[in-house]
């Protein structure tokens, strides 16, 4: 192991650093299903419960040094969730026992704990799946499927809830509003927006005769459910509150390309994901499609997402670094830093890793992003057609020397979510360069008398003698800058 960090060292050493992107959404999905990234444990005692906290922090806290700046927090898995809700009950893996909370709300908690870091956090819930028999036994009167009986259906022992049906996007909206509402995430992330892998035998024959209009062929019919659910979800959302983010994981191809093999498991072939559609409405501000494959059967993919969504700019490349794994493909560390550098080749706006812990499986992965690929902090891409006043410009931006360290400071501006700070050893800064970025500041929710702002500099860092600040607001909008230099 130490000879493979040794090697992987001297090749981000030797070859040069790709140019960095300002503006980049670095995500990354933290499972809660069974347990996969967390909780390794449930929280069923004092000393668990600390225990458990500690863990997601120390993920974090990981997840920060290797300069991704969005996590996507699995808050609802198939009918069981890791938030207090009115509607559906909580997962045995938070407490130990199904339908009962932990000594804590885990996503209030993580969002609480990502802010700290400068994370963003999206809610990631799991929506048309509602659970296996076996959840449904062990929830019994208070399962989803028990509750929502008249919205839900059988098909080899998993329930789901049943698209074509009025009834599903409204109880949907209900559910993700519900977490808007209580909750201050970033984002609302959805998956597994589409009809099931087994399509093909889904039992909506009888509602699809009901409800779709004369004529429409069931292929179309389905579409504009999945997308009226989306359009639902989306417009109760915002109209909580806009600058939440609504985003989707869709399969990982849009559609069969011209000159290559039909492809009958694609969005528009199969899941009835009219993802292109949902962007150009702006139903989504952006979409991560799960492009879980290599060589040939990725990069024509990508391109063509890309090529569909230029106005938008609104596809964030997922990348499945858990192919690396022996059992899941054996894919190689070159593998994984092709599809980085593509993504950023043919215009997409980040990436999404799957998932959490293989980032610590393959500690090589790591110091690939942390050394090479995110080696300066980018920003996440400001949401599209805002129609809102920009933030004020800082005040009373000063610098000044106490004991070697270099201190600024500045007067906080109202409707800052962070401020970013830019350094240059030279006499002036340029918040274009990446390589000035210096740090993104989440903000302090506890300076309630709104005193001044103070950034610390250790005195270990280089000699910086010009600094610039500006404040990001929760469109992710950038201010403009506000310059100083040091005395």
């Amino acid at each position: 192991m130490r000879k493979i960090f040794s090697i992987i060292l001297l090749l981000t050493a030797l070859i040069p650093t790709p140019a960095q992107t300002k503006y980049e959404m670095r995500a990354v999905w933290l499972t809660t299903n069974w347990g996969l990234d967390w909780p390794s444990q449930p929280a069923r005692t004092h000393q668990e419960t600390i225990n458990q906290q500690a863990e997601l922090c120390n993920m974090l806290d990981s997840i920060a040094s290797m300069g991704f700046n969005t996590v996507f927090f699995q808050a609802r898995i198939r009918g069981e969730v890791f938030y207090n809700s009115e509607l559906e009950p909580w997962s045995p893996l938070a407490s130990g026992t199904a339908g009962k909370a932990p000594n804590y709300d885990p996503l209030s908690y993580a969002i609480e704990q990502c802010h700290k870091r400068g994370l963003e956090c999206h809610a990631w819930l799991i929506t048309i799946p509602t659970g296996s028999n076996k959840v449904a036994q062990r929830h019994g009167t208070s399962a989803v499927s028990a509750q929502q009986k008249h919205l839900c259906v059988a098909l080899k022992g998993e329930y789901y809830f049943n698209p074509g049906l009025p009834g599903t996007a409204a109880y949907l909206a209900q559910l993700t509003g519900e977490i808007a509402r209580h909750y201050d995430v970033d984002g609302i992330h959805l998956d597994y927006i589409r009809y099931p892998d087994e399509a093909g035998k889904f039992p909506d024959a009888d509602t699809y005769k009901r409800y779709a209009p004369i004529g429409m062929t069931l292929k179309d019919w389905r579409m504009n459910n999945i997308t009226h659910i989306v359009r639902t979800i989306s417009t109760t959302v915002k109209a909580i509150d806009p600058t939440i983010m609504v985003s989707a994981a869709t399969l990982g191809r849009y559609t069969s390309i011209e000159g290559r093999e039909p492809i009958t498991w694609a969005c528009t072939e199969g899941a009835s994901q009219d993802a292109i559609m949902w962007l150009d409405s702006a139903y989504c501000d952006f979409i991560t499609p799960m492009l879980y494959y290599k060589g040939e059967s990725y990069t024509p993919y990508l391109i063509d997402w890309c090529e569909r969504t230029k106005e938008s700019n609104g596809i964030v490349a997922g990348l499945g670094i858990y192919r690396m794994d022996k059992k899941e493909g054996n894919w190689s560390l070159g593998d994984i830093s092709t599809q980085i550098a593509e993504s950023r080749l043919y215009g997409a706006s980040g990436q999404g890793c799957f998932r959490a812990r293989h980032l610590w499986q393959f500690p090589e992965l790591a110091i690939l992003l942390r050394d090479y690929f995110y080696t300066t902090p980018a920003l996440v891409p400001p949401m599209r057609n805002i129609d809102a006043p920009s933030l004020a410009p800082i005040e009373q931006l000063y610098v000044h020397k106490d004991n070697e360290s270099t201190i600024l400071s500045w007067q906080p501006v109202d409707g800052a979510k962070r401020y970013v700070v830019y350094a240059s050893q030279n006499d002036s800064v340029n918040i274009n360069d990446t390589s000035h970025i210096l740090s993104t500041c989440p903000v302090d929710e506890s300076n309630s008398d709104k005193s001044q702002v103070t950034f610390v500099i250790p005195s270990a860092t280089p000699n910086y003698h010009s600094f610039a600040v500006t404040a990001i607001d929760a469109y992710r909008r950038e201010n403009t800058p506000v310059y100083c230099n040091a005395p």
